[in-house]
């Protein structure tokens, strides 16, 4: 009853926290991210500033389901199979969406990142607030992606972050999979717990790969 009492704090204190435009450091799946709404302009400022990250390197978000990508004019069907195989988990996928996202948010051509982490809480989280959230890792860019509460406190500007939530990462130790998909070809950008070779044998010929 304790753990329960714990968890629906640290899930009502994030979602009152979000709301209001602020950051949180949360778990996911591989490691600590750093959610914040994607959809307010300030908060976005500030988590490029807190990462020191270009805006030319767009941040991925993290939805709650497959269903999420349709909200975004993202039609998956031609390549279901990868998602119903490996979501939630540690794939992320980078698609064009015609949605008008703020700046930092998609590529200049379009291309917007997302990933559906297997973890309950960050599950829970999106689906309370109704919407995406940011999910990039919870460090410095450049630095190692972590797990650890401690080491967030430490090298991140906890005058950015409003909180940091006390409940652990998945076991996955690596950062996950992406890959980019175009009309007809899907492109590895980084290496993670997917192999390649798994995506290819799912999807066979419907794609060009590299």
């Amino acid at each position: 009853m304790k753990d329960s009492k714990i968890y629906k704090n640290e899930l009502k204190d994030s979602f009152n926290l979000l709301k209001k435009g602020e950051i949180i450091a949360m778990p996911t799946d591989t490691f600590y991210g750093l959610a914040c709404d994607p959809f307010n302009k300030n908060a976005v400022e500030n988590l490029f500033k807190l990462k020191e990250r270009d805006k030319s390197k767009p941040l991925p978000l993290l939805i709650s389901n497959k269903n999420d990508l349709l909200k975004f004019g993202v039609k998956y069907l031609d390549f279901e199979p990868i998602l119903d195989a490996f979501w939630p988990g540690p794939l992320t996928i980078v698609v064009k969406s015609n949605y008008n996202f703020l700046h930092g948010m998609v590529k200049n051509d379009g291309y917007v990142g997302f990933r559906v982490p297997k973890l309950k809480f960050a599950i829970d989280l999106i689906s309370l607030i109704g919407a995406p959230l940011t999910g990039t890792s919870a460090n410095i860019s450049g630095c190692p992606e972590t797990k650890d509460i401690n080491v967030i406190k430490d090298s991140l500007d906890l005058n950015f972050i409003k909180k940091v939530v006390n409940i652990s990462c998945g076991d996955e130790k690596n950062v996950s999979t992406v890959i980019k998909l175009s009309s007809n070809k899907i492109k590895l950008l980084r290496k993670g717990p997917i192999d390649f070779n798994q995506i290819i044998e799912l999807l066979d010929d419907k794609y060009e790969y590299e």
